[in-house]
Order: structure tokens, then C-alpha cells, then sequence
């Protein structure tokens, strides 16, 4: 019999725009990895005592096994979780002296105001250990239902919940299961992969479910089993289909697996980028140990940095314009000459929302990738949009990477 999970996310931030609520989306994805549990509820409500305490007379109500609470647990005036919880289950708040000699030896500079302020629990509850930063997690049980008040602040969140949450609450009594699988694909578009998929797709109908899930870093192929069937034989008869396009499974990026191929080549890569503006330096060193293989980037904006740095020829400048296949040659072979590297990329384009003409609309770009021995130079338009651009263009450029390393 499935238990009932419900996640109640506590910050006026959160209903007035300012910040997008990813907690509850990752909660209810890891949640749902086991057998037996089943998101029920799903609330938000503003930093208010009524609105707290009539959620929680709501979800205390359903039945639910568990009850995940985050936001809320600062230090400052609108933080208010812990004194609306210390509130509505008659107890109070006590200082866990641990937590606040580790707080103590963590952050000197942090006064001891907001030290005791932070290592403060309710007298009913058990800590939940915050290495990551200064609010403290509690857990307490209310009848049948375990509670979790975790921050707000999803690195902390999510670190809490696999340290501790998950490994003490969850996985001795709730076995995990493979409910999809998630294939990773670049440069193809999402109607181009479903026609070669559609027949497929269509003779397993009544075994499986496949789902698209285009985006600006790829198309996301989800497979799920409609009766415990599973799923490897399906989803080998995918990769067989469209194997050229697939990058990764699951959880796995695009710089994950460019870092796992330039380690293994033993290659080392530079970076120019004008139009996307540092973005793939970004994403590579986004990647612990990136150091191996990455030397390092211009962000040549002006055409006197791509002249006098990267040594783009003048004439070439003149005649066919910064944007062009001819200055991102250019632009990618100076960088690996400057840096010494095994492999140079380049971008150049015109993110907008101005400096675009007919022959050379917004949304162009010139990305070249050159070695020793070979050079890929390729012209995309892209959306018209300055941010979306860049990101695209990003993820494009880090994609004709990966197929650069491939061959």
C-alpha cells in the first residue's frame, strides 16, 4: 500500500516571483525513486503564522507519512518556521550546543547572537546536520507522520536530504525502484527524433511510455513502463536508432561527459568567445578538476582584442565582418596557438536584441573547433533572444565538442 508524502514550502518569495521554487520540484523527483511513496500534496504559502498553521492542519489531516517543510529557518525578522512550528505543536525552543560550537569554530566572524540564533531546535525534534551552512535541520514525529524541516536554500536542502533524511528515514524501509530512464540528446530536434522514433514507439505502446522533453540544453527522451516491464531491452533499441544524437542518460550534462572524453584523449582545449560572453568557460569549469584540461579563455569582445590577442588579421576584420566563418577560423586557431592546447574553439555572433542586418540577422553565430590536423567551422541561427541565445549557442557549441573528440 503506497504511503503519502506531502511538501510544504514556506517564503513569500517564493508567491510574489522573486524566486522560482525548485525544492519541492527536486523533493517530489527523489521521492518518487521509491516504491511505495507517493507525493500527495504539494503547498506554498507566505511567510504568515494563519497560513502555516492552517497547512499543516491540512497535511496532518491527509493521512501522510511523511511531511517535508522548507524556508523559513534564518536568522532574520521574516524567518519564522521554527517560532510558527514551536507555536502549533506546544514546545519550544532549545539551543544545541553542538551545532553551535561547530557554527562557532565554522564562521569566527559571525556574531553569537545569530550563532544561538541558528543552533536553536524544537525540544520535541532532532537535529538534521547543516554542513553546508548555518541553519540547523529538525525532524520530529507528530503521530503517525515523520516531519523534516529542512532551509531553504537548495544546496543546503539537498545535501541534508541525502546525508541525512534519506539514508535514516527512507531507504531502511522504502526500497528504490527504476521507474524511467531518461536518454539525453543534442543537436536534433524534438519532431525530427520522433519521426524516427514514431514506429517504435507505436509496436511498444502497450509496454511502454515515451515522453519529449525539448529544451534549450537538448531533447530529454523519457521512458517509462506501463506494467514493471523493463526497460533496458526498450531503450537498446532506441539508442540503436538514434545513437549519434545521444550524449548522456539520466542525470549526466553535456560538460560531464566532454570532461570524461578530454581526460581520457589526454587533450587540452582553449576558449575565444565574443558573442556568448565567457558562458562555455563557465560550463567546462563548472567541473571539478577541470584544470586538466582546460588552459584557458578570451572573451574577446572587441575586434582590437581578437586583433592584438588573438592575432585575427585586419583585413579579414574589414572585408568580411567579425561575424563570419573566416574571423571564427581565425579566432579559435590564435587561442590554441596563444595557449598552447591541443584543441582552440571559437564563437562569434550577434546575441542582439540589436546589431543585426539582413544578410546577418540576430540569433547568428560561427562556431569554429580546430586541432592540429582538422577544423569544423559551422553557421547557426538561433533564437532572436539575447539570454536564450547565448545559452543555446553554449550548449550547441559544447555539443559540437563532444562530437569533435569523437572521432
Amino acid at each position: 500500500m503506497k504511503k503519502n508524502v506531502s511538501i510544504l514550502s514556506i517564503g513569500d518569495e517564493l508567491l510574489n516571483g522573486f524566486t522560482v521554487d525548485t525544492n519541492s520540484s527536486w523533493l517530489a523527483k527523489e521521492i518518487s525513486k521509491y516504491d511505495f511513496l507517493d507525493v500527495k500534496n504539494n503547498l506554498t504559502v507566505k511567510d504568515n503564522y494563519k497560513e502555516i498553521y492552517s497547512s499543516l492542519d491540512y497535511l496532518l489531516s491527509k493521512n501522510n507519512r511523511f511531511i517535508f517543510i522548507t524556508g523559513g529557518l534564518g536568522p532574520t525578522h521574516d524567518d519564522i518556521t521554527k517560532n510558527a512550528l514551536m507555536n502549533y505543536f506546544d514546545s519550544e525552543l532549545i539551543c544545541d550546543l553542538k551545532h553551535m560550537k561547530s557554527l562557532e569554530k565554522r564562521y569566527p566572524i559571525i556574531s553569537k547572537e545569530l550563532i544561538k540564533n541558528q543552533s536553536q531546535i524544537l525540544s520535541i525534534s532532532s537535529i538534521i546536520p547543516n554542513s553546508k551552512g548555518t541553519a540547523i535541520g529538525m525532524a520530529l514525529k507528530h503521530n503517525d507522520t515523520d516531519l523534516f524541516i529542512l532551509p531553504g536554500v537548495p544546496a543546503e536542502m539537498k545535501n541534508m536530504y541525502h546525508e541525512h533524511v534519506s539514508k535514516k528515514f527512507i531507504e531502511p524501509f522504502f526500497k528504490k525502484k527504476i521507474k524511467y530512464i531518461t536518454i539525453l540528446t543534442a543537436g536534433i530536434y524534438e519532431t525530427k527524433l520522433y519521426e524516427i522514433l514514431r514506429d517504435l514507439i507505436y509496436e511498444n505502446k502497450e509496454n511502454y511510455r515515451v515522453s519529449f522533453l525539448p529544451s534549450y540544453s537538448g531533447v530529454r527522451i523519457r521512458l517509462m513502463s506501463n506494467n514493471n516491464t523493463p526497460l533496458d531491452g526498450f531503450k537498446n533499441l532506441i539508442i540503436k536508432k538514434i545513437d549519434d544524437y545521444i550524449f548522456g542518460f539520466d542525470d549526466d550534462t553535456l560538460e560531464q561527459v566532454i570532461s570524461k572524453d578530454l581526460i581520457s584523449n589526454g587533450k587540452k582545449i582553449a576558449i575565444a568567445e565574443s558573442c556568448t560572453g565567457g558562458y562555455i568557460s563557465k560550463k567546462i569549469t563548472d567541473i571539478p578538476n577541470s584544470s586538466n584540461y582546460f588552459i584557458g579563455s578570451v572573451v574577446a569582445y572587441s575586434n582590437s582584442v581578437k586583433e592584438e590577442i588573438l592575432k585575427v588579421n585586419a583585413k579579414t576584420l574589414v572585408e568580411k565582418g567579425a561575424v563570419s566563418s573566416e574571423v571564427a577560423l581565425q579566432m579559435a586557431l590564435g587561442v590554441m596557438k596563444k595557449f598552447k592546447s591541443n584543441i582552440g574553439i571559437a564563437t562569434t555572433g550577434i546575441s542582439g536584441p540589436s546589431g543585426g542586418s539582413k544578410e546577418k540577422p540576430v540569433g547568428l553565430i560561427y562556431i569554429a573547433i580546430v586541432s592540429k590536423n582538422r577544423q569544423v567551422i559551422k553557421k547557426f541561427n538561433l533564437i532572436p533572444d539575447r539570454e536564450k541565445h547565448r545559452r543555446i549557442a553554449t550548449q550547441v557549441c559544447l555539443n559540437m565538442l563532444r562530437l569533435f573528440l569523437k572521432k
